[in-house]
């Protein structure tokens, strides 16, 4: 079976060599995201896939039916999606346009698996998730609208993120928080406000850095972090009224914390700060951006992914590694440091089993990944899903197929 499938693969470098520069070198600005969907989705279709399906959120979803619906493996990938004033992503997803790697190899995996005519115990699904920052919207969506009814099928996720070729199994959470300090201001600050706004949250921002040095840290995960994302003031307001600052935090968090502990932390810290202004009145919550997907479904979502770590001698996972060393690759465990993917939902919230592997490295900003790598990454998710969910085929040759 692995002379045929790297035969098969071989088949197969020339379109996707062509397809990786398309996608490479598409310039994805946000009106040009339903142009970036389409470009993918005429190549699940040019490459003959079952079915090629895009919901209301924008998720784009190709089907590569099993023998049986039995078991079924999603292998994702996410889109990056950019607000249309914020030229670039913050620094914890990685560099711009990581993903594409991913977008790539998650089809071609399929393309490949078709190729093969590997006979599966389920379907393989093949999506395209668009998220933007810190908001897993669509995953959300994909998992209440097409897979609504096939979750008890679902045997394991294929996360197609940069793993450098490991096995990942999980990653800290994130999440988008205020602060919100209420109180009346004096005239004065009308005559200078920028000084006095400064002047007036600076306490409290120098007590979160303070606290940020203090973090707690996990041996496999890597330490929580926090950092000052925005400071926001409602106006100066002379007939009345309390005057408002927000400071918006954006914080990295491990398993053994949690959202309400956060959120009665940085109030706690925030009391503290103004004990002395009974007038003032402080308040936390947890941010929410209102999403307009592309194809014009509005949404509200809140800014938090959950930290998630799947167990390593969980069945999906050992099989998943055992396909991939067997098979010549010099893979381990390992976890993301920085990255937030959409295991947050499928395995922290549906505890559905999720492993990461992928091309490209999130500690290498210089690490390139062209189109052998991504070849690479093709052949170890279809050793994987075959491993997983294919009906054994010992004792067969290619020559039987």
């Amino acid at each position: 079976m692995k002379e045929l499938i790297k035969a098969k693969a071989k088949g197969l470098n020339g379109p996707l060599c062509k397809f990786f520069s398309k996608v490479k070198n598409f310039d994805l600005e946000p009106a040009r995201t339903a142009e970036f969907m389409e470009l993918i989705s005429a190549e699940m279709i040019a490459l003959d896939f079952d079915k090629v399906i895009k919901d209301k959120s924008g998720n784009l979803i190709g089907v590569i039916k099993g023998y049986t619906n039995k078991e079924s493996v999603i292998l994702l990938s996410h889109i990056d999606i950019m607000p249309a004033n914020n030229g670039k992503l913050e620094g914890r997803q990685g560099p711009r346009g990581d993903f594409k790697a991913g977008v790539v190899s998650s089809v071609y995996t399929g393309a490949l698996v078709k190729r093969t005519m590997l006979p599966l115990k389920g379907d393989l699904i093949i999506c395209c998730i668009p998220r933007l920052e810190c908001c897993d919207y669509g995953i959300k969506y994909l998992f209440n609208d097409f897979l609504k009814t096939g979750k008890k099928n679902i045997k394991g996720v294929i996360l197609c993120e940069p793993t450098d070729f490991n096995l990942n199994l999980g990653h800290k959470g994130r999440m988008e928080y205020e602060i919100v300090v209420k109180g009346r201001l004096n005239r004065n600050f009308v005559e200078n406000r920028g000084m006095n706004m400064l002047g007036t949250m600076f306490p409290l921002i120098s007590e979160l850095e303070k606290v940020s040095k203090e973090l707690p840290s996990d041996l496999n995960l890597g330490r929580s972090g926090l950092r000052i994302k925005d400071v926001r003031y409602s106006g100066y307001r002379p007939q009345g009224g309390a005057d408002e600052f927000r400071i918006v935090v954006d914080r990295m968090f491990i398993p053994e914390e949690t959202e309400g502990s956060i959120l009665n932390r940085a109030k706690t810290i925030a009391k503290a700060v103004y004990k002395q202004k009974p007038d003032v009145m402080v308040s936390t919550l947890l941010a929410r951006e209102r999403v307009k997907t592309y194809t014009g479904l509005e949404l509200v979502s809140e800014k938090e992914l959950k930290p998630w770590f799947i167990e390593s001698h969980q069945p999906f996972v050992t099989g998943s590694l055992k396909s991939l060393t067997e098979n010549g690759f010099k893979s381990s465990f390992g976890y993301w440091k920085k990255t937030v993917t959409e295991g947050s939902y499928t395995y922290a919230e549906l505890k559905i089993p999720t492993v990461g592997f992928g091309a490209g490295s999130e500690n290498d900003l210089d690490y390139i990944v062209d189109e052998a790598k991504v070849e690479k990454a093709v052949y170890g998710q279809t050793l994987i899903v075959h491993r997983n969910i294919g009906v054994p085929t010992f004792g067969w040759s290619c020559d039987d197929i």
